[in-house]
């Protein structure tokens, strides 16, 4: 009967079992890989390298510009010939050659606002990077742990077939020698084969698990997957839980949503600061060179003679330098809206601000209480665990003797195994809320 049932368990588990050698992933490796691969990691990411180009930028917007202009055009009709004192028709070409280039030097400050201001939007985008990977890492963690959960529920449905087939082994040799009616053993083996079935279903949640798992890791299939299972996984039910407060105080210094809103504030406050800056007149340096030649251009020197085009650059080169104020007086109330939004968006940063602090101290509140209550059902199912497992051995003998019946020997199996699979639920939900906690307290998601 054992060789069946080994029989039995590893077809079930060749369906599952890649023929090809397994990779085995730490949960620190589960992280590692979909914190790389993940897509919308990936575009978070794109989004801080696109706030770092605006803030590099906004430095660079400080400095003089510079531009050149080849202008070539081709006139065709009468023109002034100053020589011959008439108009004359003439068909000709002509270039324009010249540089120019402008800085402001004062422009109310909306410069080294508008750098501040690109600041706070990169480091508000990093924060929200870290809000991406800190909700990857605990998705990750509760996969984990619901794939280490449901391979306990394999050995639990594994054990309790065994013990079945042990039993029903005994009672068939009970059955022979007539010490007890074939009803009793008929129990048995019914039992028997809902313990397969129990067996099966375990299995096929593994499966799903491993499943949920490596979509997680964007992986294409579960085949050459496997996961490390902690050598010890216990968790320790007489350390106390930090208080509310202490964690709440940690998770404002730390949590990147609040850095976020924060930065968001920054930013805003400098969009309104380069509001004001409008009212301010503004001064700006400019300054260019140019020269340009024509086909028809007349030689100063000596009128018969040709004029090179290197020659009539050198004469027509001029330079211009010019400083410029500019005063605003009045632009259809433009910048009397913009200081108004521009105040509008602030205390809307503040209310975003208030917000974000109000929804994690919920948060924290909740998973506290929520880690308090998975604390309070594990210390209870461990104690019924305890009380299943002598009640069951109890009835086992009494049963061995033949003083109680099948359905009294499987009430007090059932019992058991519903003992120990509300147990390993309650451990590994327990688990997980003390991981949640460990991430309001900046502590790193670990087995």
């Amino acid at each position: 009967m054992k060789k069946a049932i080994l029989f039995l368990c590893s077809l079930m588990l060749l369906g599952f079992i890649p023929a090809k050698a397994q990779k085995v992933w730490s949960l620190q490796e589960c992280i590692s890989y979909a914190l790389e691969n993940n897509l919308q990691v990936k575009r978070q990411e794109l989004n801080v390298q696109y706030n770092k180009n605006n803030y590099t930028q906004s430095y660079f917007n400080t400095l003089p510009n510079l531009n050149g202009q080849v202008n070539k055009g081709y006139s065709s009709g009468k023109d002034f010939d100053y020589f011959k004192s008439e108009y004359v028709d003439q068909n000709y070409w002509s270039t324009n050659l010249g540089l120019s280039s402008n800085v402001t030097l004062f422009g109310g400050f909306q410069a080294i606002n508008n750098i501040m201001m690109a600041k706070y939007d990169f480091l508000k985008s990093q924060s929200d990077l870290e809000k991406s990977k800190n909700d990857i890492s605990l998705q990750l963690a509760l996969a984990y742990l619901q794939v280490l959960f449901s391979k306990e529920l394999v050995d639990v449905a594994q054990n309790k077939l065994e013990v079945t087939s042990m039993q029903a082994e005994r009672s068939k040799k009970m059955l022979d020698v007539g010490n007890i009616a074939q009803g009793e053993y008929l129990q048995i083996k019914a039992q028997e084969s809902n313990d397969k079935t129990s067996l099966v279903n375990a299995l096929n949640n593994q499966k799903i698990a491993y499943l949920d798992l490596t979509q997680l890791l964007d992986l294409d299939s579960t085949g050459g997957f496997d996961i490390v299972v902690p050598q010890n996984i216990e968790v320790e039910l007489l350390s106390a839980l930090e208080s509310v407060e202490n964690i709440y105080a940690k998770a404002l210094e730390t949590m990147p949503q609040i850095k976020s809103a924060e930065y968001d504030l920054m930013s805003t406050k400098k969009q309104l600061s380069m509001a004001w800056g409008q009212l301010s007149p503004s001064v700006d340096l400019s300054g260019s060179i140019y020269s340009f030649y024509s086909e028809v251009a007349v030689n100063p020197a000596d009128p018969t003679a040709e004029y090179p085009n290197k020659d009539q650059l050198n004469d027509f080169y001029a330079k211009q330098i010019s400083i410029g104020l500019n005063i605003p007086i009045f632009n259809r109330l433009q910048v009397k809206n913009s200081i108004s939004n521009a105040k509008l968006g602030l205390n809307d940063s503040k209310l975003q601000l208030d917000l974000a602090k109000m929804a994690l101290y919920k948060e924290v509140q909740q998973a506290h209480a929520d880690a308090t209550a998975a604390r309070e059902k594990f210390y209870s199912s461990v104690e019924a665990v305890k009380y299943n497992e002598e009640a069951f051995k109890y009835t086992s003998q009494k049963m061995e003797v033949g003083l109680v019946n099948s359905v009294d020997y499987n009430i007090a199996q059932n019992n058991l195994i519903s003992a120990e699979s509300s147990m390993l639920q309650a451990k590994y939900e327990y688990i997980f809320k003390l991981k949640i906690l460990d991430l309001y307290m900046d502590k790193p998601i670990v087995l």
